[in-house]
């Protein structure tokens, strides 16, 4: 671990400001005896923690250290602003974090251990992966990279155009599937299309919460599925209606209020729970949320296949 690496030497140095300045040969007071030391608040950070350390343009008394942080709020990178009143005291710890993150890297000396199946699996599946991620990588600014930060807008644009791109994508395989084997259009819509669309939906669910942003996490599910009727149904209504046709066209749509009753149902639990529990998620209502949804997957497969709409019950007068 790398702990106050200046506080290991003679008294040559003082405390400024609760940073501990030292002179160029990096001799400094026994930390017993730096007033306010076993007051003051102060973390030790593991050293195969630290990614990487660089050092401020333009600012000759400050260095940002970016440090991959576990179970926290905040991501798994945090990048922590360093400053000194000296020059010499940020030089002293950017060498020594340097000097100590390439010792570091020279350490692990041990063989590779060997490969089993599932991980010769996952290398088909990167390689498969490759021309997504390296279209994805060159067009969207990385928001992990502090340089990069400033550029959220552009990385919000390209996340929705890629996003559009690979919605499009989702529905032409269904076009294929339903042209090749038949299966019908509504079956390949709420399971194959459903999932594919809703899965940005589900790993930024995932990321949020666990940041802790519990209420971005539920927002973001009520809000996909609001956007999904007001924005993703009504634009191209509105296109095709005031662009295309001038004027009102007829479309098709069969067995339409049980699709909107079963949505209900299905929305109950999400609302019950979230009252019965003092206005919050428990652990256990994820369970409960996929179990609806299983029986909701059960119950629409159901009225496909047998073409009956009040499926389990009869349809037969």
């Amino acid at each position: 671990q790398l702990s106050r690496p200046l506080l290991n030497g003679a008294p040559k140095a003082k405390l400024h400001s609760g940073i501990v300045s030292a002179v160029a040969d990096m001799q400094s007071p026994a930390p017993v005896h730096v007033p306010g030391f076993r007051e003051a608040p102060w973390e030790i950070i593991p050293l195969e923690d630290i990614l990487y350390c660089e050092r401020v343009v333009g600012q000759k008394a400050h260095f940002n250290l970016h440090v991959h942080q576990h179970d926290s709020n905040l991501g798994n990178l945090i990048t922590l602003e360093l400053s000194a009143d000296e020059k010499g005291v940020m030089d002293a710890w950017v060498d020594m974090l340097q000097k100590k993150l390439l010792e570091q890297r020279r350490t692990s000396a041990e063989a590779p251990p060997a490969k089993g199946g599932l991980a010769l699996l996952m290398q088909w599946a990167e390689w498969f992966q490759f021309p997504v991620k390296f279209f994805v990588s060159m067009t969207i600014p990385d928001m992990d990279d502090p340089k990069q930060q400033h550029l959220y807008p552009v990385a919000f644009t390209m996340s929705m155009v890629w996003l559009a791109v690979f919605a499009f994508c989702v529905v032409k395989a269904c076009d294929g599937i339903h042209t090749d084997f038949g299966i019908s259009d509504d079956i390949l819509g709420f399971t194959v299309a459903a999932a594919g669309t809703s899965f940005p939906n589900v790993f930024s669910g995932m990321c949020v919460a666990r940041q802790g942003k519990t209420s971005m996490a539920v927002a973001n599910a009520l809000g996909a599925n609001v956007q999904n009727v007001f924005l993703a149904l009504a634009l191209p209504w509105t296109i095709q209606s005031f662009g295309l046709v001038g004027g009102p066209f007829p479309m098709r749509v069969d067995n339409l209020l049980p699709a909107v009753i079963e949505c209900a149902i299905t929305l109950a639990p999400v609302v019950l729970v979230y009252l019965c529990c003092g206005c919050s998620m428990p652990r256990w209502s994820g369970g409960l949320f996929l179990l609806t949804y299983a029986i909701y997957v059960v119950f629409a497969l159901g009225q496909q296949v047998t073409k009956c709409p009040i499926w389990p019950l009869s349809c037969q007068a």
